[in-house]
């Protein structure tokens, strides 16, 4: 299983690699489902972690 920790730097280097790749999601629900997470779970660990949910990082990344 993996760990909070784990899950969030995978989201960070979903984003980094986003302008790079083609492929890679736009919004959050896409990415949730490219890292195999609930978006419900991953908004509750980002909120926690910096205060703004997944869609808002999306937005302003």
């Amino acid at each position: 299983m993996r760990t909070e920790e784990k899950i969030l730097k995978e989201f960070w280097r979903l984003l980094e690699e986003r302008p790079r790749r083609g492929d890679a999601p736009v919004d959050f629900p896409a990415c949730c489902r490219r890292l195999h997470v609930v978006p419900g779970v991953l908004d509750e660990i980002l909120i926690r972690e910096t205060g703004l949910c997944g869609e808002e990082i999306i937005l302003i990344w």
